[in-house]
């Protein structure tokens, strides 16, 4: 499903960062994790825009991507910001594709919000309406990055049963800080530091969070 190789995350005027070596099987599910600033988001825009990386292999025919923001237009419908994709891209809005978004949403648990406007939801609901796009684009690899992080814990434990419960087909990998948004659904953990990308570890080793400190910084 993914191959890099030999991806340098360095940016010319600044300090190096890792060099990256990654194989990712289709069907795994994985987290990504480092401390702030080590380029975790950067790999994860880099895999979004493999074709422009020579040293980024992707063989999936669709890749979808959820950053730390929604990216919802507030003054559009639920359902119109679930479709956001098809009308930016200026695909036809067929029956068929309303009709999996009503779908979508009633796996979200928003089956009754279709006609709401975003600007009136939570953070949790927008959250919802947002993980509702990205299986609306039927991906077969899909790239989260933080999308988490803006909510309270009780929301987060939520989004992430619904992510075990709809995602569990997909490839994935879950740019996070915080191994508990992914160990009831992720496969396993790499963790990416100032010089490469190492693992995989299982998500359990992390319960200490000693031990994620420890990772982090490469003692382990």
């Amino acid at each position: 499903m993914l191959r890099i190789t030999d991806f340098d995350l360095s940016y010319p005027g600044y300090p190096p960062l890792a060099t990256i070596q990654w194989t990712v099987d289709t069907g795994e599910r994985v987290a990504l994790l480092g401390r702030s600033g080590v380029g975790k988001s950067t790999l994860l825009r880099a895999i979004l825009h493999a074709d422009r990386h020579a040293a980024i292999d992707v063989q999936a025919t669709q890749v979808a991507y959820l950053s730390q923001q929604p990216a919802l237009l507030p003054w559009r419908s639920v359902i119109d910001n679930v479709l956001l994709g098809f009308y930016l891209r200026g695909s036809p809005i067929t029956e068929h594709l309303v009709e999996h978004a009503h779908a979508l949403l009633d796996q979200v648990g928003l089956s009754d919000f279709s006609k709401r406007a975003i600007g009136t939801l939570s953070g949790g609901q927008k959250a919802r309406v947002a993980l509702a796009r990205v299986l609306s684009e039927n991906a077969s690899l899909i790239l989260l990055d933080e999308p988490f992080s803006g909510l309270d814990r009780s929301t987060r434990i939520q989004m992430a049963d619904l992510c075990a419960d709809l995602l569990c087909r997909h490839t994935v990998i879950l740019v996070t800080h915080d191994p508990r948004d992914a160990s009831d659904w992720l496969n396993q953990a790499m963790i990416l530091n100032e010089t490469d990308l190492r693992g995989p570890y299982q998500l359990d080793a992390f319960q200490d969070d000693r031990a994620l400190i420890a990772a982090l910084d490469g003692a382990l």
